[in-house]
């Protein structure tokens, strides 16, 4: 290239004022200021958006880039930045050698070779790991950094080198005469370090450094695309794999971009706001964290397309879930990312769902594949190979059952708005049940399966929480409470999941509430006719599209799973009647032991119900065996029938038991024990006032008790609006229960939390609702 003195203009030529952009248009041809009282005529490059220096002669520019100082408003060349640089010595470089050889390995095109995640440049066949110092870098010259590895500068996950960190490091650049070579830089682009620069010429710097990073942007999109066509053009599975990893590393260094250009923004706010304009400045930040969230996007992309060429990610053995359980970790690290990101767009820029939507993010997405990964992880504690029929609560069981909640989680929108309390309040109860039987399942000694097992936990325990969040957002929305206890509403719909372009058109699918094991859980599925014409649903595999978990079907009003029976010898059925007729005591046994613990109500039950389905089933099986001739025979049928009454009769008495638990608020809970006839009702307190003006309202309080041993268990209170309202005409949502602790503060207290404005605010699961309260009235009477 020529120097920037080939293209000065006569200063004889009269050229009009300068524009707002420092262009001086002349018979068409636009003209810029350089130092010393020269011009020169540029044109725009149309690949940079930049403009550079040409001949009056040429098309197409062949001189400098050009860059206008916005304090002087003079154009000087870009390449100005560029770093001086020197050759390594021995010596320089001794203390940074790695033992690894690449010898025949060919580099990316970048020079670098890359292992186990790390980048390595090679420098007389020594290598020596590197990192991208975006800081230094310019459009026209990449600045790496030669690390110790054991320093913790060398472990960004990026490959990104934070200047920060502790560790040494050397910079350097790719000379094409003499390889990589040593650079004397200072910050970003080559500019002098912040701190260093002056105040006046601190603005000119600024709009420097963002358009070079601008710049620095558009070429690495530009080389993403390149590595996007030629992965498109791969022939093999192993040079697919190797572009992949050169995709994923460059997605990473987006990522590093625009993390320097968003924190330049933030850290120089008001400078950028005076250079280009404070809507320009919000709509900036606004497009780069729409970058953040497409590039942490096509980062998964990448890296679940590299992990497909191995084979499905999930169906392999159980040697294989290791891996898996840690791709699908690395994948949350970048989802957790792009959350963040979005979460900014919302809540601080106030863009909508929808927009984020058009910005290809899905905020549910996490959620599936935290069950994913939960799957995953169980599989490699040593109880996983167990087989989901036994229902004990293995890790595999209860892998797939979280997984269904994740999976109904995310088919909320597409159900009606009346039943999403109800169906939330459901997968809240089986995430609290999954999360606890989690907790209490036993383990062996190791320190592996014991961080497996708290990693799984954790990750239950907060989607937990979110469905608890949402809970109470619905909650709050809702003008007044149900009419119906949220066990008793009922959830039997079909629904058109939400449409992907990208997809097949979605089917139909069903949410309905299913019974098993003693036990009501919001299934979906899909809905069919079976061959004899009747209506079942199938309910798939959360981590297999295709794979039928279970059929369920419409038994005495309920959806019931279909559990067809087997074509097993009368010998070998009445061989497992009598083991599982020896074992209905320690079954009860270990369900009391249980209880005394205080563990889930709603998994002793189903542990129970799946031995007592167990008996039923056997029972079925032995009563329609061709060769049933035997008195013992019926007995055996006897006894089975039997035991399973028993297990299930003991398994309702510990969750009435356990629902009794004073420091526990729930109207749902109160409502089955209602139904079942363990309360007793007192009307503790007659209609009194409370508070004054606006806040005036009149409370009725009532004793729950246990009608067993007429112990008070909760207090309800109801407000309203006026002192002969009939007591069906408690305000909205005016109904809710208290423990007998927060009864005992009294009535002063009420009044003075009321004048105070401090009226109480239940949460859905205090909420009472019309049928439950119609209850109470009468049972007070």
């Amino acid at each position: 290239m020529r120097s920037l003195e080939d293209y000065w203009q006569s200063a004889d030529i009269r050229l009009p004022p300068a524009d707002d952009q420092g262009l001086r248009m002349f018979k068409g041809r636009d003209y810029v200021d350089l130092p010393d009282d020269r011009v020169a005529l540029v044109k725009k490059d149309p690949d940079t958006g930049l403009y550079r220096a040409r001949l009056p002669s040429e098309l197409s520019p062949s001189g400098p880039v050009l860059i206008r100082d916005a304090q002087s408003r003079l154009w000087h060349p870009l390449d100005d930045a560029r770093p001086a640089t020197f050759l390594l010595s021995d010596a320089r470089l001794e203390a940074f050698r790695t033992a690894l050889d690449f010898s025949g390995i060919e580099p990316g095109t970048d020079r670098l070779y890359r292992f186990n995640g790390k980048l390595y440049a090679v420098i007389a066949e020594h290598a020596y790991q590197v990192l991208h110092d975006l800081d230094a870098s310019s459009p026209r010259s990449t600045v790496m950094r030669i690390v110790h590895p054991a320093d913790p500068v060398a472990r960004d996950h990026g490959n990104i080198y934070i200047g920060t960190r502790p560790g040494r490091s050397e910079p350097i650049v790719f000379d094409a005469r003499h390889g990589w070579v040593a650079a004397q830089v200072g910050g970003t682009s080559g500019m002098r370090r912040r701190g260093q620069t002056s105040a006046a010429s601190h603005s000119a710097d600024l709009a420097l450094e963002l358009r070079l990073m601008d710049l620095e942007l558009e070429q690495a999109i530009t080389m993403t695309d390149q590595l996007g066509y030629r992965w498109l053009a791969a022939k093999d599975k192993q040079n697919e794999r190797n572009i992949l990893v050169q995709l994923e590393d460059q997605h990473r260094r987006e990522l590093g971009i625009l993390e320097k250009t968003v924190s330049l923004h933030l850290e120089h706010k008001e400078a950028v706001v005076a250079i280009k304009g404070r809507e320009a400045y919000k709509n900036k930040l606004i497009t780069l964290r729409k970058g953040q969230i497409l590039s942490c996007n096509q980062l998964m992309i990448a890296n679940d397309s590299r992990k497909l060429l191995d084979g499905p990610i999930f169906g392999g053995p159980d040697t294989e879930y290791r891996a898996v359980a840690t791709h699908l970790a690395d994948k949350l690290v970048v989802m957790k990312q792009r959350e963040h990101f979005a979460e900014e767009l919302l809540h601080k820029w106030r863009l909508s769902e929808e927009e984020l939507k058009a910005a290809a993010y899905d905020p549910i997405e996490i959620h599936e594949i935290v069950a994913f990964w939960v799957y995953a992880e169980s599989r490699t504690l040593p109880d996983a190979a167990t087989s989901l029929a036994s229902h004990d609560f293995n890790a595999k069981y209860l892998a797939y059952s979280f997984g269904q909640v994740t999976f109904s989680y995310r088919a909320l929108k597409g159900m009606p708005e009346e039943t999403r309390v109800a169906v939330l309040s459901s997968l809240f109860d089986q995430c609290t049940a999954i999360r606890a039987a989690f907790e209490h399942m036993p383990l062996p000694p190791g320190a592996e399966p014991a961080r497996s097992h708290a990693k799984i936990v954790e990750a239950v325990q907060a989607f937990e929480t979110t469905l608890e969040e949402s809970l109470n957002r619905y909650h709050r929305q809702l003008l007044k409470t149900s009419m119906l206890p949220a066990h008793e509403q009922p959830i039997d719909f079909d629904f058109i999941p939400p449409q992907d372009r990208s997809a097949p058109p979605a089917s139909l699918r069903r949410v309905f509430r299913a019974r098993h094991h003693g036990v009501d859980k919001i299934k979906v599925g899909r809905p069919r006719r079976s061959e004899t014409g009747v209506e079942v649903i199938d309910v798939m595999s959360p981590v297999d599209a295709v794979q039928v978990m279970h059929t369920y079907a419409l038994q005495e009003g309920q959806w019931r799973p279909i559990v067809p029976l087997q074509a097993t010898p009368l010998p070998a059925l009445r061989a497992q009647a009598g083991q599982q007729l020896q074992r209905t005591q320690s079954w009860l046994d270990r369900a009391w032991q249980d209880e005394r613990e205080k563990r889930n109500a709603t998994n002793i039950v189903e542990f129970l119900g799946s031995k007592a389905d167990a008996c039923d089933h056997l029972a079925r099986q032995i009563d329609t065996a061709p060769d049933r001739t035997d008195a013992d025979t019926a007995t055996f049928v006897q006894r089975l029938q039997q035991d399973s009454l028993r297990l299930r009769s003991e398994g309702e008495h510990i969750r009435i038991r356990l629902y009794k638990d004073k420091a526990f608020l729930s109207a749902d809970r109160l409502a089955y024990l209602i139904a079942k006839e363990q309360i007793s009702v007192v009307q503790t307190q007659p209609r009194t006032v409370s508070g004054k003006g606006s806040d005036k309202h009149f409370l009725d309080v009532y004793s729950l008790n246990d009608r067993n041993t007429g112990a008070p268990l909760w207090h309800a209170h109801f407000h309203y609006d006026r002192m002969n309202s009939p007591k069906q005409g408690f305000t909205a949502r005016g109904g809710h229960l208290k423990t007998l602790e927060q009864s005992r503060l009294g009535i002063t207290s009420q009044r003075r939390d009321a004048r105070s404005g401090h009226e109480h605010a239940p949460i859905w699961r205090e909420s009472i609702d019309g049928k439950t309260a119609q209850k109470i009235f009468e049972l007070a009477t």
